[in-house]
């Protein structure tokens, strides 16, 4: 379906490139554009004066394919393939990129940098000294054929949007002003506010299936990636060990877990580190940092990884532990067993026998 597709993707460009155009609006226009690649390996190219989509050469009177051929000239692209079953998150990192203002990207392998971090498996080809034909934001205002093409009307009428699709724009709709908020305070250095958002944004990935978790999960590490958790783990012993912020990283998991261990394993104070631990211990569904600290070759950070393992009772832990209790430091050793009795089961019990 190349001439939807071009249409729904240059409409898409417009509407995020306009002051005017409302986040539901840009969200729904995504969806259709994820609707109508029917979740195939989708494909443009610039060839000569041609636009061609999935192999199908497209006249450039055809709705939106002006502007998607000065997107991608603009930005350096000679063939850009992006690969099957696309979700509608990944679709709009699309549309953000090519409705970027050229110039932004030097270089087509910055592109496809910038392009990878939302669709690792895309591939883009850059244009061998090929210049752009024409201001984008000409093309943007004109959208040719677009809006005025009774034929381009019925095609967007015949994309219905299935209750999926609904979720997903839904999920768009929901989760874009969370991102653009976390970014917002992120540059002001707000990490009290930022704690908020990324509990109100894992909120929202605890109330959709797997995929949109991992959605979600995939566009808060772009917004907010693990140096920013550190900066945070490094501020819960000024605000403590309940706070928004102790709250936001033991909310996010391992990632959450990382950061706190990390910032732990560099603290030289008692009191900050009975802060890193308390934190550690309201963590959620963060076994498998702590399971990996207790591998590491410092011993300070496998003696406190102990000590939370053991106060959340992390059963998994129990054979790791086992293999601790012939550490050979003494105070690892006594937080081990320590930790084996807070177990409490059957194989935690044979151990210390053992």
């Amino acid at each position: 379906m190349p001439v939807p597709i071009a249409a729904l993707f240059a409409s898409a460009i417009y509407l995020e490139r306009s002051a005017l155009a409302e986040p539901a609006e840009i969200a729904h226009t995504v969806a259709l554009l994820w609707r109508a690649a029917n979740g195939d390996a989708t494909s443009f190219e610039v060839h000569g004066d041609d636009l061609i989509i999935n192999g199908a050469p497209l006249s450039l009177e055809s709705p939106g394919a002006t502007v998607v051929r000065h997107s991608l000239i603009d930005h350096h692209t000679a063939r850009l393939v992006l690969p099957a079953t696309l979700t509608a998150i990944q679709w709009h990192g699309v549309v953000e990129l090519f409705a970027s203002p050229p110039g932004l990207y030097a270089t087509a392998d910055d592109l496809r940098d910038a392009l990878r971090c939302t669709v690792p498996d895309a591939i883009i080809s850059g244009i061998s000294g090929a210049a752009a034909e024409g201001d984008l934001r000409e093309s943007l205002f004109e959208l040719p054929g677009l809006r005025a093409s009774a034929a381009a009307e019925e095609l967007l009428r015949n994309v219905t949007v299935t209750p999926h699709d609904a979720a997903l724009t839904e999920l768009v709709h929901t989760l874009d002003p969370l991102l653009q908020a976390a970014e917002h305070t992120q540059a002001a250095l707000d990490y009290q506010a930022l704690a908020q958002l990324l509990l109100q944004i894992q909120v929202l990935a605890g109330s959709g299936d797997s995929e949109q978790r991992a959605i979600v999960s995939r566009e808060r590490r772009r917004v907010v990636p693990a140096a920013t958790l550190d900066v945070m783990a490094r501020l819960v012993p000024r605000y403590g060990a309940t706070s928004v912020i102790a709250r936001a990283l033991g909310a996010i998991g391992d990632e959450g877990a990382t950061a706190l261990l990390d910032a732990l394993e560099g603290s030289h104070s008692a009191t900050d580190r009975r802060a890193y631990i308390d934190a550690l211990v309201g963590c959620q569904d963060c076994s498998g940092a702590l399971i990996d600290a207790l591998g590491s070759a410092h011993p300070d950070k496998v003696r406190d990884a102990a000590e939370v393992v053991g106060r959340k009772r992390i059963e998994r832990a129990v054979p790791v532990l086992t293999r601790l209790l012939r550490h050979t430091r003494v105070d690892v050793r006594t937080t081990v067993w320590h930790a084996l009795e807070l177990i409490g089961t059957r194989e935690a019990a044979k151990a210390l026998r053992s």
